[in-house]
């Protein structure tokens, strides 16, 4: 259970990303990416919460194991949704640092 604590540390710590992202990209495409992520990090919260009530995930190590093997198909979509609004929104970033510089 400690493991999944630690997860849901990670969810907030993404939270926190995503409101720097919005403060540091103009607007409107740091909020969309915002709103991508925050959207993406509380779905994942959802179906990790789903996941725990079904008793298909104990620990970290489950989530990583159900997450790759693609027994929960929410869970999955959830966490490549969330990899993909952060990597596009990093992507922007340094995009964004080498017009800048």
């Amino acid at each position: 259970m400690k493991g999944i604590l630690l997860f849901a540390v990670l969810l907030l710590a993404i939270c926190a990303i995503a409101l720097g992202i919005n403060a540091v990209l103009p607007s409107p495409d740091g909020a969309l990416f915002a709103i991508a992520i925050l959207l993406s990090a509380a779905f994942t919260a959802t179906c990790l919460c789903i996941e725990l009530g079904e008793g298909r995930i104990n620990d970290m190590a489950d989530v990583m194991k159900v997450v790759e093997t693609g027994q929960s198909l929410r869970l999955t979509l959830a966490s490549y949704a969330l990899g993909c609004s952060l990597t596009a929104a990093i992507t922007v970033l340094v995009y964004q640092g080498f017009l800048d510089g």
